[in-house]
């Protein structure tokens, strides 16, 4: 993917989030970068926060497609990096 192909699937989440009056997870930021916390149980607490977050989120697909394009670090579209790279390995 060419990074014109990111940038535009990025526009289009940013387009999408306006449309819908915001998300969410923009009032919990903390809680969508769960590697930056040391503490095993405390991050998973933070993943399934996300992920609850994320589940109900009227954007979450085209958030999850950015992220997926983009290698994006973080819960984006109720997905971990770690689950976006497996999606994305053969």
């Amino acid at each position: 993917m060419t990074l014109r192909q990111i940038e535009r699937k990025y526009i289009e989440l940013q387009e999408a989030i306006r449309n819908n009056d915001g998300v969410q997870c923009s009032e919990l930021p903390d809680v969508f970068f769960p590697e930056d916390e040391h503490d095993l149980e405390s991050r998973k607490a933070m993943i399934e926060v996300a992920k609850q977050v994320c589940a109900d989120c009227p954007v979450r697909l085209r958030c999850f497609d950015y992220a997926l394009s983009a290698g994006m670090h973080g819960i984006w579209g109720g997905t971990t990096h770690e689950e976006r790279i497996k999606l994305r390995t053969p």
